[in-house]
């Protein structure tokens, strides 16, 4: 897509978004695969925690929402809300007004969340490629860990994050024993894969130690 007025506003990726039973458990999960802990604002009322591979960035909410959601920041969430409303965007939830931490959803077409925040949250790294030129050359995605998620029609789920902004990948840059399709949307690496490969989406990390026959492809979402 060359025109950037065809485009939908999404922002800069600032977390996979993940609702969890257990935060300190969940953290103890991620940082025993070599996670760090990143420095959180005071914007949540509940229990929070966010944690980075270098590639990812993930926002552990002790707090019932539907999971994992890609959130992005936008500096004008307002005009982003309306840009997407006019759209035609179903608006799956807003948060809005004065004294509000002012966020909104929606859902790609195979029901994966995606939200849209006024400010960070958290003080983790930025985007690894925060390039959003949409006539930008396809990007060879850093080899670390993306998001994958499950899509029965891959080639509607592109379409979908194309509107968005999203880049493909270049070629070859799926691993190996994860077959999937790549691409980068707002500077999160991101993948779809068919619901046969697995029903749900994951975190895929290349290999989640050191051991050179660690497998690839190893999901690790709950």
């Amino acid at each position: 897509m060359s025109d950037d007025a065809d485009r939908l506003p999404l922002g800069l990726f600032h977390e996979v978004s993940i609702s969890v039973q257990d935060l300190a458990a969940s953290v103890a999960f991620y940082e025993e695969l070599g996670w760090r802990r990143v420095p959180v604002r005071s914007v949540w009322p509940h229990p929070y925690a966010a944690l980075t591979d270098g590639a990812v960035t993930l926002g552990l909410h002790q707090y019932r929402f539907p999971s994992p959601s890609v959130t992005c920041v936008h500096p004008d969430v307002l005009a982003a809300l309306t840009a997407h409303r006019h759209a035609g965007m179903v608006i799956a939830f807003a948060k809005t007004g004065p004294g509000v931490f002012n966020e909104f959803g929606f859902r790609d077409p195979h029901g994966h969340m995606v939200t849209l925040l006024e400010s960070p949250t958290h003080d983790g790294p930025p985007p690894a490629d925060a390039t959003d030129a949409a006539d930008a050359p396809r990007a060879a995605l850093p080899s670390g860990s993306f998001l994958s998620l499950p899509a029965a029609d891959i080639g509607l789920g592109l379409r979908f994050w194309k509107l968005l902004g999203a880049r493909e990948a270049a070629p070859g840059t799926a691993p190996v024993h994860w077959p999937c399709q790549r691409f980068e949307a707002g500077g999160l690496p991101m993948a779809l894969h068919d619901p046969g490969l697995l029903d749900r989406p994951a975190i895929v990390c290349p290999r989640i130690d050191h051991r050179q026959d660690a497998p690839e492809g190893t999901p690790l979402l709950p």
